[in-house]
């Protein structure tokens, strides 16, 4: 009998995924909706080409939140890893003149990008060794990351705008191969990777493991300490990929880049998508469908003309309805259960 190929078993790997169905509904729901209310400016080709160029980027941070979700905890540093990559790439760029004709070839592009992600692999690190080893809640933990990231960047910049941004850098948040923004490949791309690391391999599974009960996961031989550390690395590596999507598209690092919006639509994003705050496991096709309705909404309120901070009080909304209707499924709240166990 011939072994499954990579196909396969990639497709195999991707059924486990819980069903997407609840936010698939809600997606489409959100999308017919802003089509009835705006018909001649929400559903057209070009607001959904800028949609597919700005979803990526609170995708990865969101992806990289549900990472950490999955062990019961939460990285609210995510942003930061991404600003403090991006940050380290462009003065990388800068200081080997990369926008400099002759000097921007491959070599030193690819130099670049390894920098970004080796900063936010350390980074990622460094929280799972926080949460792993020095046993600091995650909340914790990331929110003092957080400040600690974000001021090195701001340090380091003066608060500043790096510009000194190469071509090739400005491709990755700008192309279209296909017509399909390339910033939503890449997002694709490593959302694939992140469903089979967490659905395919050993390591997902003693993640989801420690997420639903550590202490038997600890009778078991798993060792907590590692499977924080790995996941917490993951989540920072993601973040210097959106870090560098975030450099592509606006043509500039900058050291606190979306700081506190792009915190809270991170968080929103994994929740609306399902995840169990409490742990155990993690659906990476309800956060990229998380990701397309929040960004829907924000480009639907954009389109009626809705002041901004309105998507942000959105935003807050939905976390809390989302929350709420979770704790009611699970029966913790009492007057619900009450009321269930009376019905006839």
């Amino acid at each position: 009998m011939s072994e499954p190929s990579i196909v396969s078993r990639t497709v195999l790997v991707l059924r486990r995924e819980h069903s997407p169905v609840p936010i698939l509904a809600v997606t489409i729901l959100v999308f017919v909706l802003f089509a009835v209310l705006v018909p001649g400016r929400f559903p057209t080709s070009a607001n959904m080409n800028s949609i597919g160029f700005q979803v990526p980027e609170t995708a990865l941070l969101g992806t990289g939140v549900m990472l950490s979700m999955v062990l019961a905890g939460i990285d609210l540093s995510v942003v930061a890893i991404a600003d403090l990559s991006s940050v380290t790439m462009v003065q990388y760029f800068t200081v080997a003149g990369a926008t400099h004709p002759g000097h921007g070839g491959p070599l030193v592009i690819a130099i670049g990008i390894v920098i970004a992600l080796a900063v936010g692999a350390a980074c990622g690190a460094i929280n799972g060794l926080i949460i792993g080893k020095l046993r600091v809640t995650a909340i914790l933990a990331t929110l003092a990351t957080m400040e600690l990231f974000g001021g090195l960047a701001i340090a380091w910049t003066g608060g500043n705008t790096l510009p000194d941004v190469p071509e090739a850098i400005l491709d990755i948040g700008n192309l279209s191969p296909g017509g399909v923004p390339l910033p939503t490949i890449i997002f694709l791309g490593c959302a694939l990777l992140v469903a089979l690391l967490l659905n395919g391999s050993r390591f997902g599974i003693r993640a989801i493991l420690v997420g639903a009960n550590s202490r038997a996961a600890a009778f078991s031989g798993i060792r907590e300490p590692r499977v924080q550390l790995g996941i917490y690395t993951v989540s920072g590596l993601l973040a210097a990929v959106a870090g560098i999507i975030f450099v592509g598209r606006t043509a500039g690092a900058t050291p606190d880049y979306g700081a506190a919006s792009y915190v809270l639509l991170a968080v929103v994003i994994a929740v609306l998508a399902g995840v169990d705050p409490l742990g155990g496991f993690g659906t990476v096709v309800g956060v990229t469908l998380a990701a397309f309705v929040l960004e829907m909404i924000r480009s639907g309120f954009v389109a009626l003309n809705l002041n901004q901070f309105l998507y942000e009080a959105a935003q807050g909304t939905i976390l809390i309805v989302v929350l709420a209707v979770g704790s009611i499924a699970q029966g913790n709240v009492r007057w619900f259960a009450r009321l269930k166990r009376a019905a006839p």
